[in-house]
């Protein structure tokens, strides 16, 4: 019976006789590897006169010497330049300061090599003053050379123009006539947001006695 059992086994034939096996390794899907987070500190040197940390030693009582640093005393200072009519935001130490009273914010970049003119700076123009108490809330805008002019068809057209506006957070958005109050919550409130500035709160102490 098993003799049998071997001759029908042996007399079959494979459907795979003459035929190449390959193997392929499907891909495995992986998560993204995202890049380690890299925090830079700014160098701690002064603007202006360059003063840096210095090397120096922690002295015990049995005279033992240990290394520590003295990092200069730097603050974020606006200095106001007079011929550039601006304020220059600068980083530097309290040395740096008592100079500069002293000698000048020209003479002291100059020698320090730094174009003022290319630093963070706010507007001090009597000029820009003026126009920004005329214009608060308004954003300013490029005018558009490609603009209807023809005041007919301005007149008849049914399209609303968007306009931009200053949201909450100081963005520029541009909202078409009647979207006042998704942004604001009212038009009038809108209105009498760009229109007056904000007043301070006032503070009120009483003292009971």
């Amino acid at each position: 019976m098993a003799s049998a059992t071997m001759m029908r086994v042996g007399a079959s034939s494979s459907s795979f006789a003459g035929k190449g096996l390959s193997c392929r390794s499907s891909p495995v899907s992986s998560a993204p590897v995202r890049p380690a987070v890299v925090t830079v500190e700014a160098k701690r040197v002064c603007q202006l006169t360059g003063k840096k940390r210095n090397k120096a030693n922690v002295v015990t009582f049995s005279n033992k010497h240990n290394r520590k640093w003295q990092e200069p005393n730097l603050q974020h200072k606006k200095v106001f330049w007079e011929a550039g009519k601006r304020w220059v935001k600068l980083r530097i130490c309290t040395k740096a300061i008592k100079t500069i009273e002293r000698v000048g914010l020209d003479a002291m970049a100059a020698e320090a090599g730094i174009n003022l003119w290319k630093l963070p700076f706010e507007d001090a123009r009597p000029e820009r003053l003026t126009y920004l108490a005329a214009n608060q809330g308004k954003v300013p805008v490029a005018s558009n050379p490609r603009a209807i002019k023809n005041q007919a068809k301005i007149a008849a057209s049914t399209k609303k123009p968007r306009y931009p506006v200053y949201e909450e957070g100081g963005r520029i958005v541009w909202i078409k006539p009647g979207m006042e109050e998704l942004i604001f919550g009212s038009s009038s409130s809108a209105a009498a947001a760009a229109a007056e500035p904000e007043q301070p709160a006032e503070l009120k102490i009483t003292v009971s006695e």
